[in-house]
């Protein structure tokens, strides 16, 4: 403990600022690399030009390398997650059980209230999609987007100078806002936005009858923000000048910290994992075209060694004569759902 609190204390919290900017340069260095990453059918043989080239390397070491390496980037991503999580928790909770002793009758959600009121990363998807409502009221295309389908939607969309105009902000607001899940990021099973567009869509509609009705659909942030000081300085007039100092040093530290302990959710579990599965179902679809399984959802049935020695199977099969090898299609489950 006296380690972390050294680490805490005389690194991390007096340089938060600096060593957070540099957190989001490693974290979306990461996600680069993972989007950079490509999973192809391996070629009958080695291209010609790779012979003559002296390349001296098959596209068999480039499949195993770029699994590998996947799994090392989600593996750097879980590890660049857990390099503030703790600090920021640990800062809020000192807060936390400061206000409890100090004001024994304090509500937790008041102690939250102090904290708030901060532009975070993690509401931009829900931002992005009020703004896309709004566009859609404005451009009068809403009739359009409460079309059943987002194919038909899009579809219907493309046949107007409008919807062009809409279709043109709904693209540039999936990267990368749209890398968004209900889920938690953790399963295969889990659904994300630029994926499946009808998730989005469903929001959205409900964003734009809310406009139609002539309701406010966006975050009242100043209230938030007013709501905030105003429980604060209630708290802290009740406190004498030397209670007052230690209330508000802490409350300092766990605004400081509380951006991470939010944002970094859509940076690791929401951005980084949506590629990371991505890139797995890429994979996992080649695979399929060989014929180890029936359905793309069908390899998180089995582990990532196990997929290992599958991508071995799949690249060394051909050196003694026989097709990769497959399991019986009776022993094969039907699909996947996680």
């Amino acid at each position: 403990m006296s380690r972390f609190l050294q680490t805490a204390n005389g690194c991390y919290f007096q340089n938060w600022d600096r060593l957070l900017k540099n957190w989001n340069r490693k974290v979306r260095s990461t996600i680069a690399d993972l989007e950079a990453i490509a999973f192809k059918p391996l070629p009958p043989v080695v291209p010609i030009e790779d012979i003559r080239g002296g390349v001296g390397l098959d596209p068999t070491f480039e499949l195993l390398a770029n699994y590998d390496r996947a799994i090392q980037d989600a593996y750097r991503q879980w590890q660049y997650h857990f390099e503030f999580l703790n600090l920021g928790y640990a800062a809020y909770l000192d807060f936390f059980n400061y206000c409890k002793q100090a004001f024994p009758d304090i509500p937790d959600q008041a102690i939250a209230k102090m904290v708030q009121g901060i532009e975070m990363d993690l509401f931009r998807p829900d931002e992005q999609l009020k703004a896309l409502a709004k566009r859609a009221v404005e451009l009068g295309i809403t009739d359009e987007i409460s079309q059943s389908s987002a194919q038909s939607v899009f579809e219907t969309l493309r046949n107007s100078e409008a919807g062009r105009s809409w279709l043109d902000a709904w693209e540039a607001a999936q990267e990368p806002w749209f890398n968004f899940t209900s889920g938690n990021g953790f399963y295969a099973s889990d659904k994300y936005w630029i994926e499946h567009p009808e998730i989005p869509l469903g929001y959205l509609r409900d964003y734009v009858a809310q406009l139609l009705r002539g309701d406010t659909i966006d975050r009242d942030v100043a209230a938030v923000r007013a709501e905030r000081d105003r429980i604060t300085e209630e708290y802290s007039e009740s406190l004498d000048e030397e209670a007052r100092a230690v209330f508000e040093g802490k409350l300092e530290l766990a605004r400081q910290v509380y951006p991470y302990v939010e944002n970094h959710n859509f940076y690791i579990e929401h951005w980084s994992m949506s590629i990371f599965w991505r890139k797995m179902r890429e994979l996992s679809r080649v695979l399929q075209q060989e014929g180890f399984w029936a359905d793309a959802e069908d390899m998180f049935y089995i582990s990532r060694d196990e997929l290992r020695q599958v991508l071995f199977d799949y690249a060394s099969a051909w050196a003694v004569g026989v097709q990769p090898g497959r399991r019986p299609a009776a022993s094969r489950p039907a699909s996947a759902s996680a």
